[in-house]
């Protein structure tokens, strides 16, 4: 007997009339049945297994049908998952909605005859089925879309002219709300922000008025695109945190998988969750609170939506993005170690800087010969020095801190080291006499002034072939008493030689470039003029003075890094029991902002916008302020 199987795949045409049959042959012994395409005898049925059952020659005549699922079959109305039976029977299989019936060939092949039941005859037909006569799928279809024509379009056009009192504003259909008052202006200018139909507002949009540039010309242009479009505020310019692609990979994707599935889907038609517009949100609703007859925008700036706090994106930075700098910090308990930006070289026409570890003790090349133990001992000769001359500048006690270190404007920092305020009431730099008893005093900050000053002409006659490399000096510049006391003044016991780091080789003479560090960590907003820091106002519990965080009273040299490491600071922002509510809720904003990580996130609230008006604006950049 041929162990061949004949196909008869019978398909009912939807219009009625005669059925279209598809037959084929295919070689036994076995066959597979199931809803995968590549099954022998595809069934497209849910209620079929991908791989189902499988039917194979025993014998003469004989086949044996047995399912490879969990789920079984029907053979002639009986539920079973194995059986063998003979051809001659006739038997029916039923797999789902389809009817496998067997027959015997007249070749001795097995004939399988394949059809699909349509249960369009079923005695109690869902009312909301295709064949419902009157709840059906396609007429609820057609008189919800009639009705939304009529609603929509037809009832507002008549309304419109029959009641002329009626003012129809199509397009507050679509809006979901008002725009803020800083956005007011836009809003009959759609396009400003929705630069293509059924694309979300990109972050290029939002940054061609709000960017901040590398430069003040850059950002004048960015001012002056904002004005031109008619805005009548001047607009908050934001660096970038990180760029778009770098701000994608770090961020995480939620847990669930619903959530995970649609950020994906999300980001597969450029809709992704990190956009300027996910977390400044135009459209808002308006206050219920409001009366409903006033009119739109009812808020001053859009609405702000946190998407993503720092710790669910840096708790794991290193694993999305393999080349980056940045420590994973997944909370305040374990931040890493300060890593403060130090000179590290002076040397060459730009001075190096690294970050590195204070556990390490780096030593700071900042070109200056500074013991600040020296200086702030009570009981030393600085402090004694400091009584006798310091009563013609104001004060006459022994230095302190605050002595050389004065607050800049807005008491956060300080203000620059100044030879001549700061060092020149103890360190001289007079020279010699003039012809009427005057002292005579070296200039400071260049060195070719000292040389002009010490030959006894005036600096603009220095020129030509005389000049010599910054921080570099030959004698041969000078006369012969000139070079005498040039010589002394960049010796041991000169006046440049106790502060400077100087080096000789031969008769020319190198001075280091003095750069003193205004911040050491320039991505940290460490605010010196909170109380609790050290700032001026009422005193509170927990405040520092200057030398529990700064070991100046024990330091003999000016390389010392003089900045206390994570730890001190953990001693009041730790999340223990044993601080203080305040200090307990301190967390990343508290120093990191996510447009500008060196400034501490601004306080809720900001001045009425009426004070940025642009006649303000420019008044303040014509005049430099």
């Amino acid at each position: 007997m041929s162990q061949e199987f004949h196909l008869k795949l019978i398909t009912q045409r939807a219009a009625g009339g005669d059925p279209i049959i598809r037959e084929r042959r295919l070689a036994g012994p076995e066959l597979s049945i199931g809803r995968a395409p590549e099954s022998d005898i595809h069934l497209p049925d849910l209620a079929v297994d991908l791989h189902h059952a499988k039917v194979r020659f025993s014998g003469s005549g004989r086949v044996v049908l047995e399912s490879v699922a969990d789920a079984g079959f029907e053979l002639n109305g009986r539920s079973t998952k194995r059986v063998e039976f003979n051809l001659s029977g006739d038997p029916v299989a039923a797999f789902g909605a389809y009817r496998l019936a067997f027959a015997a060939g007249d070749d001795g092949a097995a004939v399988i005859t394949v059809t699909r039941e349509e249960h369009e005859d079923h005695p109690n037909p869902s009312i909301f089925s295709l064949k419902a006569p009157v709840f059906g799928r396609r007429n609820m279809a057609w008189a919800l879309g009639v009705s939304i024509v009529l609603l929509s379009l037809i009832v507002p056009l008549v309304a419109s002219g029959w009641l002329s009192q009626v003012k129809i504003h199509p397009d507050q259909q679509w809006s979901s709300g008002p725009l803020s008052k800083a956005h007011a202006f836009l809003e009959t200018d759609c396009k400003a922000c929705h630069v293509k139909a059924f694309v979300a507002v990109q972050d290029e949009t939002c940054l061609s008025c709000h960017k901040a540039g590398p430069d003040a010309a850059t950002q004048a242009a960015t001012l002056d695109r904002s004005r031109s479009g008619g805005s009548p505020f001047e607009p908050l310019l934001i660096a970038e945190h990180a760029s778009q692609d770098k701000l994608r990979r770090a961020a995480p994707l939620p847990d669930a998988i619903g959530p995970k599935v649609g950020a994906l889907i999300q980001r597969a038609v450029n809709h992704p969750t990190d956009r300027c517009a996910s977390c400044h949100i135009e459209h808002t609703k308006p206050d219920a609170k409001l009366e409903t007859n006033v009119k739109a925008p009812l808020a001053d700036k859009p609405t702000l939506v946190v998407v993503q706090d720092c710790e669910s994106c840096h708790s794991q930075l290193k694993m999305r993005l393999g080349k980056t700098e940045l420590i994973d910090t997944p909370d305040w308990g374990r931040h890493p170690a300060f890593r403060p930006l130090i000179m590290t070289s002076a040397a060459g026409p730009k001075p190096t800087f690294q970050r590195l570890e204070l556990k390490g003790l780096p030593m700071e090349r900042n070109g200056l010969i500074f013991p600040h133990k020296m200086h702030l001992d009570p009981l030393g000769g600085v402090a004694r020095q400091a009584i006798v001359l310091g009563k013609a500048n104001g004060y006459g006690a022994a230095l302190q801190c605050a002595s050389c270190h004065a607050p800049d404007p807005s008491g956060k920092g300080f203000r620059p080291i100044e030879m001549e305020k700061d060092c020149a009431s103890c360190h001289s730099l007079a020279f010699a006499r003039d012809t009427n008893g005057q002292l005579k005093s070296l200039p400071h900050g260049e060195l070719q002034k000292v040389v002009d000053t010490l030959a006894g002409r005036p600096p603009a006659a220095t020129g030509g072939t005389d000049r010599q490399r910054p921080g570099t000096i030959r004698p041969a510049v000078f006369t012969a008493t000139g070079a005498g006391a040039w010589r002394a003044t960049f010796s041991k016991g000169g006046a440049c030689y106790d502060c400077h780091t100087i080096t000789w080789a031969g008769d020319t003479v190198q001075m280091a470039p003095v750069k003193l560090t205004q911040r050491y960590m320039p991505r940290g907003a460490f605010d010196h003029s909170v109380p609790e820091h050290g700032g001026p106002g009422p005193s509170k519990a927990g405040g520092y003075e200057c030398v529990d965080c700064h070991k100046a009273t024990v330091s003999e040299r000016s390389a010392d890094v003089l900045i206390p490491d994570v730890a001190k600071c953990a001693n009041c922002h730790g999340k223990t029991e044993a601080q203080t509510k305040a200090a307990d809720d301190a967390d990343c904003t508290t120093c990191h902002s996510f447009h500008a990580p060196g400034k501490a996130t601004p306080p809720a609230g900001h001045p009425p916008l009426e004070t940025l008006k642009w006649t303000q604006a420019v008044t303040r950049r014509t005049s430099g302020g």
